[in-house]
């Protein structure tokens, strides 16, 4: 994700509109986006779009070498696929997933990414010991241990964005070991979900008020990639702080597309 200065974000309970915590001190920019990176998402933007959890078919993994999950992995995330995305978690990942909890994960699914572009750039790498301690840290917990970490990093303009995927390799088979939250993770969620509603819902509509011809240049700067140049012109057109510049930018991308 793509990192603003943390002076953006609360330091305490879920982060406005995102329904996500604020980074600790101690998670690395290397997991910064363990499942998104972006400018707009100063925290952890857990993307967890496979959770139609009433089709009860398994997850499968991915066969062959990593390449072969790479391109698959690429190509659901960007058709926004829930069941071919949803083939690429570890069973024991998916167990967490159940009718009583499906309001939690669908709101993670929800806050998915920018599309990745066909530039985009993968590598694979150890298991940074110190960002899974940080993740357990913002309430999630790992039902088995990962063994590798995919980054698939990409820029478009001045945008940059990447995904982290924590990998395990079974009989053959390539799984998205994705991260379980806690029983008070999910209770701080639904706790503070009607304030970052309304907050959201905000944030929105000072995106609806911003008039020609600032609207229009914000709008160019945005589908030219240049999203802190757009929150940066906001902020001085407006006096808005820039943790709010930040949010109507994003809310603002939505006509952009």
């Amino acid at each position: 994700m793509w990192v603003p200065h943390p002076s953006l974000f609360s330091s305490e309970g879920w982060e406005i509109a995102t329904h996500c915590h604020p980074l600790p001190a101690n998670y690395t920019e290397s997991v910064m986006n363990i499942h998104h990176k972006s400018l707009l998402y100063g925290c952890l933007a857990l993307i967890l779009s496979a959770v139609a959890i009433a089709d009860a078919q398994p997850a499968q993994g991915v066969p062959g070498d990593l390449n072969n999950f790479v391109t698959q992995f690429v190509a659901a995330t960007n058709a926004k696929d829930i069941v071919r995305q949803r083939l690429f978690l570890y069973p024991k990942s998916l167990a967490c997933m159940t009718p009583e909890n499906k309001d939690y994960y669908d709101a993670m699914a929800s806050h998915t990414g920018e599309p990745i572009p066909p530039n985009y750039k993968s590598s694979v790498m150890p298991v940074n010991e110190g960002n899974l301690k940080a993740l357990e840290s913002m309430g999630q917990r790992w039902t088995v241990k990962p063994s590798q970490e995919l980054h698939i990093d990409y820029q478009q303009g001045d945008d940059v964005g990447g995904y982290v995927v924590y990998l395990i390799q079974e009989n053959g088979r390539w799984f998205y070991d994705y991260p379980c939250a806690t029983d008070a993770a999910i209770k701080e969620y639904r706790d503070n979900a009607a304030t970052n509603e309304a907050s959201l819902a905000h944030y929105k509509a000072l995106a609806s008020e911003i008039k020609e011809p600032l609207r229009s240049k914000l709008l160019d700067l945005i589908r030219a990639h240049e999203t802190a140049a757009a929150i940066d012109r906001y902020h001085e057109a407006t006096g808005q702080d820039n943790k709010t510049s930040m949010y109507v930018i994003n809310a603002l991308k939505t006509e952009a597309r």
